[in-house]
């Protein structure tokens, strides 16, 4: 499946200044998740597919799906060979996708789809996750095999445009057509929420409204399509973008201080996770937040002990004390979204981002 391309800021220098002239601009809400897409393995198509899409495929009818990156299985694989993460995806995909209805689309349009989805899991925003129940995937894109030219994008990411996707009106029709009415919410499928189609859009002066999913928080942002452009252009606010440091951590290049770029550089969300699971399954200790207090420590040491020759040679100077609170806010950050993931998916806390780094 093709991986969805990058979708860059209004301001970005390959966004002509004639698309936010367009008379079709379209704007969506942006959901914070986690990437997700899937397509419908159909024998009648078998030669439209990559392979690894047919070796992920468990016969005529599997819902083949992916996150960004890569391929991760099908919809009849058993959930413990599946990360945590992706449990309720895949409860999706068996319960609130019409199959026969997307395979009727197959007809009509002589090529197999990939649709492309958010998979609603804790990531940043917590849209009130263990408090409502809200759907599964939302989608917000559709690309036909038959309009691939290529499954690798170009050299620069954002060069890259949206020819061949279907236009919003006809992505639309099929979101309608391929969801289930009658699944429960936790484990349904909706189309992305259409907030207006504006007859003119002054990205600069934008006020992003709350979330469709609750009326308590701001949406992330916006994505703005154009299928005469064929081009997405996104819109994300400041405070969302202050968020999102303080939970995945700062880029080194944002640090102000030494102790926060070594932070930045080497206290990743994976390492913290796998020291996790060193604490849950190799010793037997009860998951919960209460690990913190041993794991920031181990953190720092999985930090020196991997790195440690990297880091006699760096160029800036960092109080090693002053590291350990930094990785100790870190790791409680981490530790929640394993929490709330791990009960939302129903999956052991351990298996929740296992795979995904």
């Amino acid at each position: 499946m093709k991986v969805y391309p990058k979708i860059p800021r209004y301001d970005h220098p390959v966004v002509p200044e004639s698309f936010f002239d367009s008379e079709d601009l379209v704007i969506l809400e942006k959901f914070d998740g986690s990437s997700f897409r899937f397509t419908l393995y159909d024998e009648r198509y078998t030669t439209s597919y990559p392979d690894p899409v047919v070796s992920a495929a468990d016969g005529d009818g599997s819902l083949v799906f992916g996150t960004r990156r890569s391929i991760r299985g099908c919809h009849r694989d058993t959930l413990a060979n599946i990360d945590g993460a992706l449990h309720r995806a895949v409860r999706c995909l068996r319960d609130g996708i019409e199959t026969d209805a997307l395979r009727q689309v197959h007809d009509e349009h002589g090529s197999p789809l990939i649709v492309y989805a958010e998979n609603l899991v804790y990531s940043t925003l917590d849209y009130g996750y263990t408090e409502q129940n809200l759907p599964a995937l939302v989608g917000f894109d559709i690309l036909p095999y038959g309009a691939i030219d290529s499954m690798t994008p170009p050299g620069n990411p954002y060069a890259e445009t949206f020819e061949g996707f279907l236009s919003t009106r006809e992505a639309w029709d099929v979101f309608d057509r391929i969801q289930v009415g009658s699944t429960p919410p936790d484990r349904s499928f909706v189309p992305a929420t259409i907030i207006t189609e504006p007859t003119e859009f002054d990205p600069e002066s934008y006020d992003v409204p709350n979330s469709s999913l609750t009326n308590d928080i701001r949406a992330e942002g916006v994505v703005i399509r154009s299928d005469s452009h064929n081009r997405r252009v996104k819109v994300v606010r400041d405070d969302f973008e202050e968020l999102n440091r303080e939970q995945f951590g700062r880029d080194p290049a944002d640090a102000e201080t030494g102790a926060e770029q070594f932070v930045a550089t080497y206290c990743t969300s994976a390492r913290i996770r796998k020291t996790v699971r060193s604490l849950v399954i190799e010793e037997n200790r009860e998951f919960g937040l209460h690990l913190v207090e041993d794991l920031y420590p181990r953190v720092v040491e999985d930090m020196w002990a991997e790195h440690w020759q990297e880091i006699m040679e760096l160029e800036f100077a960092f109080t090693p004390a002053e590291v350990y609170p930094l990785v100790a806010k870190r790791c409680v950050t981490e530790l929640r979204k394993m929490e709330t993931n791990a009960e939302l998916n129903d999956a052991d806390p351990t298996t929740v981002w296992q795979h995904l780094s």
